[in-house]
This record gives structure tokens, C-alpha cells and sequence, in this order.
């Protein structure tokens, strides 16, 4: 029987409120570090259009669309010139730092989460030296992830099956920002069908304390959330929530023309009533209102501000890592676009 993880993601000042229960009588309170976000450097196998060469190693077109970094005057711009991440790609400050091996050891029997980000932490030989350091105080420790779940390990006997049963509970936040063709164009060099396997595999691990799809909502999403909430909810088993991409702003979904900002609108409101009927919120009652709250969010960050003015940047932008990336067009991916695109 499939394993399904559903608790839903906690705001981070919820994580501890028992936090004074051991507060003793003389006002002490036992060393702990409740949580830790390990973020090591950005190795990763994808280029989503969202990020950049701080954020991956494999974003190498960076040249293609810098000049837009530089318009909305954005320091990603000057990290990446500053860094020379265009002719060495690998961000990293911790492999060849032996203090900072050391200090992370003595901390060990503290931590009680541990939250891994990158670049892709799955892919990263650091995240396993790590796990290997963590799994003798494991039944304490909680991990957590965000991840791409393009892969579940590596070479060497290295996989989340041998590490990830060893630990107190499992969340993982798959980034997700989209379905099909939309994902594979947001998030470059990904394979949708192989993303779905690894769901569907992780979902068997009986620790895991629930799976997320996240969505990064985007000019190229946007119209295709009611779907995507359809897909996690009732066919794949997994939470849906949304952040909002920060940079570059001409990827945000505010930059949409108002007749397909309405449009959006309109979707997200016509898929509210359909959740009761989906199966994991059938199963969780709870999803139903978190999930209304997450369509909310997107509806008013949508009507909060017009920046349709950087609507041809963000056609250019797109169109410019369309050729040097070989993929489909812009408005191909949405044809909703195609008439508000010039030349179509």
C-alpha cells in the first residue's frame, strides 16, 4: 500500500511551542540547536529559469540574459560577476574547511532538525558525509528537504533508502512548477515521468512525515495552477503549496497582460470548490482550508500590483533561453500567450 505524508507545513515559529517545558528552577535550560539549514554550496543538475549561476552549476547561459539582472538593478548580477561563476561554476565554502567539519561534529548529539537546501542536496557527496556524521543520534533528529528529487542518490551505496529510515521523521518539499511540458521548461534538464517515480517511491518509506509539492508560481505556471492542485491533491497524494519566484521580476506572474491576469484569477477562484472532493483531502481534512488559504495568496498577489510593463522583457527573456536551451517557445508551452506574443 502506498505511504501517504500529509501533515501540512508549519510556519517556523510554530515548530517549538513546548520550547519552555524544560525550563528548569533555576532557569537553565538544556543545550539544543532545534534547528539547522544547511545549505553547502550549488551543485545541481537542473537550470530553472528562476535561478541563476549562484543558485546551480549547470546555469551556464548566463551571458544570454544577464542584461535584465542588470535593468531592475539586482545584486544577483554583481554576485555572479564578483564570484566568476561564469568560468567556475562551483559555489562552495565548506568541503576543504576542516574547522568547519569539526565544529558541525561537536554540535551533533544538539541538533534536532536539520534542513538541507542547495544547489540539489541529493546529488551532493557533502550531504552524505553529513548524514553519515548524523545517523548515530538519528531517532533524536528530524531532516527536511528541498529538493528536486531528480534523483534518490548517488554512486557508492548511497541512497535516501539507506539514510533516510535511520532518522526521527522525514519532510520533503519537492520542487515542483508544474505538469508535463510546463515543468520540464521551467526546470531545464528535468524529466517529468522520472520526478513521479521518485514521489512514488519515497512515498513508501514509512518515516516520511509528509511530502510537498511546491510550486515556485511564475509568469509560466500561473495559469496552470488549478491543475497542478487537481494532480497533487487527488492523483499523486501530495500537499500543494506555492511560493512566488523573487527574481528576475520580469518572471513574476504580476507581469501578465490584465485579460490573462484575469484569466488566472478566474481559474484559481473556479478551483476552490472541487477540493472537498479530492482524495488526500478526504483523507485530511485539514488540506481543504490550507489549500484554499494557498490559492488565496496567489489571487492576491496577483491583484496587488500591475507590472504589466515588463511584459515584453519577460517575453525576450524567455525567448532568448528558449534558442540557447533548444526548447519549446514561450507561448508554445502556454498557448494562452500566443496572441499577446509579437509575431504570432
Amino acid at each position: 500500500m502506498r505511504h501517504v505524508a500529509g501533515k501540512i507545513p508549519e510556519a517556523r515559529i510554530n515548530l517549538y511551542p513546548n520550547a519552555l517545558d524544560n525550563l528548569k528552577e533555576d532557569y537553565s535550560m538544556p543545550f539544543e540547536i532545534a534547528t539547522i539549514e544547511l545549505k553547502l554550496n550549488n551543485l545541481c543538475n537542473l537550470k530553472c529559469r528562476m535561478c541563476h549561476p549562484a543558485d546551480s552549476t549547470s546555469w551556464n547561459d548566463w551571458d544570454m540574459v544577464k542584461e535584465f539582472y542588470i535593468k531592475e538593478e539586482n545584486i544577483i548580477y554583481k554576485l555572479v560577476e564578483d564570484l566568476n561563476l561564469k568560468d567556475d561554476p562551483f559555489l562552495d565554502k565548506f568541503q576543504d574547511n576542516p574547522e568547519w567539519w569539526a565544529s558541525l561534529e561537536r554540535l551533533l548529539p544538539y541538533f534536532r532538525r536539520v534542513e538541507f537546501a542547495g544547489g540539489e542536496p541529493l546529488m551532493d557527496p557533502q550531504h552524505y558525509r553529513i548524514l553519515d556524521m548524523l545517523k548515530p543520534y538519528g531517532k533524536n533528529i528530524e531532516i527536511k528537504y528541498a529538493t528536486n528529487l531528480t534523483t534518490l542518490g548517488i554512486k557508492g551505496g548511497r541512497t535516501v533508502h539507506d539514510y533516510w529510515p535511520h532518522f526521527k521523521s522525514v519532510a520533503v518539499n519537492v520542487s515542483l512548477d508544474g505538469i508535463d511540458d510546463v515543468y520540464e521548461y521551467i526546470r531545464s534538464n528535468s524529466d517529468w515521468s522520472q520526478v513521479i517515480a521518485n514521489i512514488k517511491e519515497i512515498q513508501t518509506i514509512p518515516n516520511i512525515s509528509r511530502i510537498v509539492g511546491a510550486v515556485t508560481v511564475q509568469v509560466s505556471n500561473i495559469l496552470q495552477l488549478d491543475k497542478i492542485i487537481q494532480y497533487f491533491l487527488n492523483d499523486l497524494g501530495i500537499i500543494f503549496h506555492t511560493h512566488r519566484v523573487s527574481y528576475p521580476k520580469i518572471l513574476s506572474s504580476q507581469v501578465l497582460p490584465k485579460e490573462l491576469k484575469n484569466l488566472a484569477i478566474k481559474r484559481l477562484l473556479n478551483a476552490k470548490d472541487p477540493l472537498k472532493k479530492y482524495k488526500l483531502v478526504q483523507e485530511q481534512p485539514e488540506l481543504l482550508a490550507y489549500t484554499i488559504g494557498q490559492i488565496d495568496d496567489n489571487i492576491n498577489y496577483l491583484m496587488f500590483k500591475d507590472q504589466s510593463h515588463l511584459w515584453a522583457d519577460c517575453v525576450e527573456f524567455n525567448h532568448r533561453l528558449d534558442a540557447a536551451r533548444n526548447q519549446m517557445r514561450f507561448e508554445e508551452v502556454t498557448p494562452e500567450f500566443a496572441k499577446y506574443v509579437q509575431g504570432n
